[in-house]
């Protein structure tokens, strides 16, 4: 290493390192840093040792950039002819820098043909190479072009783009030119100067692309390209039960083919197929994978615990959230509405406020109430601590534990209280549903009371909505697998397996095999988490699209503040990755389906009173509820200010307050949010199409100056460690867009998606690379 140690330290990075003598191209690395480049060397050397290499070293070179050529000589005598030229279509995939797509043939009558072929002529003569065949990789840089290394042999691959040189010059190849150099000079002479052109045909290799990963279980797409009207070969083709990953090198692509036909149109065509074909991950079919469902709105999202990670956070509970300080329209003046008497006298209980129900709590204490924080028992610190950035600081009257039972729980807030009079009392999350309904109905305040027992269990309100006759999920609870087989054999797959008591954990299993084993990993982990009640949820799965239904009641008057619908698609091989949440008009005719449905299912459930996020699939067969959420919209409010401004004037965080606070402003807002919307917007979610260490992030810069940027939430950050998006765990951030000119939107969502596309939102650390 010593040898090399000096230009490793003077050389501009990055560097290749290669074997001095190598069969082709093998062990060939860019390296972007002085370690990389020694480790290589290390490895390099010990590889050509243990192979018994008769002189290993390894070659440290300059990079050189530019495009990059093959050209194919014959010789004979120290006549060279060239025989053909070709192009490495080279492109960004996958957030690899030099993914290759495919080799063409270059038209030899180009000006830089003419200079390259002159070059390697030279450079055989220089070598004294006479004779036979060789195989020169030239790159042409902004000074020219430079000899990367002059192969004394026929061009590789095992030879497969042989049909394809024979229809391209009309009927030689250099298998047929080395084959004359050496033994018929007759033939020799006749092969020209170099290739004809025009082409007598059309044609290139096309190096396979992967855009997903997983386990292969068959390979139907490989049979459609070998139907290809151009198709002359496929080879490196992968084989059943062999893993896939995202190509971003030569070393990770799905095989190749040569293309060939006397019509280009046809070859440009297939061409477009085969791309087409590995955008919709059409090559292959995977082995089935239990996939995470979380939805954005689930609380695990953002407050997983120790066994649950959090999305858009690499590594923890730390999260980045950047709120727009240039739109005056989100600064909202001070509104401080009064009950009959004196709010300053008057005090409201708010049970787990976090999230959302933090955004709620201050807009309560805005008013001039004071707030008392009661918090369930077993909730994390970390959940108590999380508040939505545009809260800043929550200035609690109290912040007060439940007790063991609910007369000492209420005697403590009443002491926390003081001479403050208790107003309401409701909750502020999932966590605080039982214990709100309880203490508001004891201390004979706005309540929706125990009549309806545990109505926040998922599996209860599928069997109160079933039984009022409205649609709900197919579903079975089970302790044991055989409590839940019966069902499993008469569902089709694929079907929904979760804890009963949570969305953690949620999988969508796709045979009987796969819903066992998920079954009993949930089972074995509940008995060792002490699960009171253990038990695991089996549901129908619901095809169709996925809305929020968000409501804020009063004495049974439901007010509809929002439907938003969420804008799921495929990506990097995955089926559901959600690219964002979209506001629904309330005169479409799915939202004139959906809240009547939903309205029933507040009434089925005897919900009066407060906020509520409904989630709810619109299959083929009309709406079907998934949950209903009794507290408002959670992740963290950030589309409160979408909301105000979608609406003119108000949102379900505010609308929650008056509720409870304020009988005339609730009276006042109408049973629908208007149509048309008086703004436009959405929350964007980011997603990753490369994977690597980041450097730093530059996208999110450029999306903090987007015209109508309003929040942006990640958990990205230099040393983060970023993969390709295929749920909502690997999602890089979210991001709210709002304006009131829906063309400035919707070129601002392009814009990210363009960044996306490019991979231009994060600068990953350099990688080593495999150069062929």
């Amino acid at each position: 290493f010593k040898e090399v140690e000096s230009f490793l330290m003077t050389e501009s990075y990055p560097v290749v390192l290669k074997p001095t003598e190598s069969a082709g191209s093998d062990g060939v690395k860019l390296c972007h840093t002085f370690e990389d480049a020694k480790q290589h060397f290390e490895k390099l050397m010990k590889s050509q040792l243990v192979n018994g290499g008769e002189c290993p070293s390894v070659l440290c070179q300059e990079f050189l950039k530019g495009d990059e050529y093959v050209i194919d000589h014959v010789s004979r005598d120290g006549v060279h002819k060239t025989v053909m030229l070709w192009v490495y279509d080279k492109r960004k995939a996958n957030g690899g820098d030099f993914v290759y797509f495919g080799m063409k043939p270059v038209d030899p009558t180009t000006e830089e043909a003419k200079i390259l072929i002159n070059y390697v002529r030279r450079t055989l003569d220089i070598l004294g190479i006479k004779h036979g065949p060789s195989h020169g990789e030239v790159m042409m840089t902004s000074e020219g072009p430079c000899l990367v290394e002059m192969n004394c042999r026929a061009h590789g691959g095992d030879g497969c783009w042989r049909p394809l040189a024979l229809a391209l010059t009309g009927g030689y190849s250099q298998v047929e030119g080395a084959a004359a150099s050496f033994v018929d000079p007759k033939s020799f002479k006749k092969i020209p100067d170099r290739p004809p052109y025009p082409f007598k045909a059309a044609g290139q290799n096309v190096m396979l692309v992967s855009y997903s990963k997983g386990k292969v279980k068959s390979t139907p797409g490989y049979e459609v390209l070998r139907m290809l009207p151009s198709c002359v070969h496929m080879d490196g083709l992968v084989s059943p039960g062999a893993e896939v990953d995202y190509t971003q090198d030569l070393i990770t692509c799905i095989g190749q083919m040569i293309v060939m036909h006397p019509d280009h149109e046809i070859v440009k065509r297939d061409i477009e197929f085969i791309r087409l074909m590995e955008q919709i991950n059409g090559f292959f079919v995977y082995e089935s994978q239990a996939a995470d469902l979380v939805k954005p709105d689930d609380f695990v999202r953002r407050h997983g615990t120790k066994n649950h990670k959090r999305v858009f956070s690499s590594d923890g509970p730390h999260l980045i959230r950047i709120m727009s300080n240039d739109r005056p329209e989100l600064r909202g003046p001070l509104v401080k509405r009064m009950t009959t008497m004196d709010s300053s006298k008057e005090a409201v209980v708010i049970v787990d406020p976090y999230s959302t129900g933090a955004l709620i709590a201050d807009e309560v204490m805005k008013r001039g109430f004071s707030v008392i924080a009661l918090w369930t028992q077993g909730i994390p610190p970390e959940v108590k601590q999380h508040t939505p950035v545009s809260c800043g600081k929550m200035d609690y009257l109290a912040q007060v534990d439940a007790k063991d039972d609910l007369m000492a729980t209420s005697e403590a807030v009443y002491k926390a209280a003081g001479m403050k009079k208790i107003v309401a009392c409701f909750a502020g999350g999932d966590t605080g549903v039982i214990l709100s309904d309880k203490l508001s109905e004891k201390i004979k305040v706005r309540t929706n009371g125990t009549k309806v027992v545990n109505r926040s269990d998922k599996v209860v309100q599928q069997d109160i909505i079933r039984k009022h006759g409205l649609r709900s999920l197919r579903q079975v609870r089970g302790e044991k697998f055989s409590d839940v087989e019966e069902f499993l054999t008469t569902e089709p797959f694929p079907v929904v397996l979760k804890p009963s008591d949570g969305a953690i954990g949620a999988k969508l299993c796709h045979s009987m095999d796969e819903a066992k084993e998920h079954f009993e990993l949930l089972m074995k982990s509940q008995e060792q988490a002490g699960v009171a009640t253990p038990g695991i949820l089996c549901q129908e799965f619901l095809n169709g699209s996925e809305y929020v239904v968000d409501h804020v009641s009063r004495d049974g008057e439901h007010k509809t503040t929002m439907v938003w619908v969420y804008d799921k698609g495929t990506c990097n091989g995955a089926p559901f990755v959600y690219f964002g949440t979209k506001p629904l008009d309330s005169e479409s005719p799915e939202a004139k389906i959906l809240i009547p449905y939903i309205r029933g299912v507040l009434d089925a459930l005897e919900i009066a009173n407060g906020a509520t996020s409904a989630e709810v699939m619109m299959t083929p067969n009309g709406p079907c509820l998934i949950a209903m959420n009794i507290r408002a919209h959670g992740d963290d409010g950030n589309w409160r200010p979408l909301a105000v401004a979608l609406t003119g004037g108000y949102s379900q965080v505010d609308l929650t307050v008056d509720s409870y606070l304020d009988k005339q402003k609730f009276s006042t807002i109408p049973s629908v949010y208007p149509s048309p919307f008086k703004a436009a917007g959405q929350e964007v979610y980011l997603v990753s199409k490369g994977r690597g260490t980041v450097r730093s992030t530059p996208g999110f810069e450029v999306i903090k100056e987007l015209q109508s940027f309003v929040y942006l939430e990640t958990g990205v950050h230099p040393g983060s460690s970023v993969d390709f998006t295929v749920d909502l765990f690997s999602a890089l951030g979210c991001v709210v867009l709002m304006h009131p000119d829906p063309k400035v939107v919707n070129s601002d969502i392009k814009k990210i998606r363009e960044m996306e596309n490019k991979n231009e939102i994060i600068e990953y650390e350099a990688q080593v690379t495999y150069l062929k």
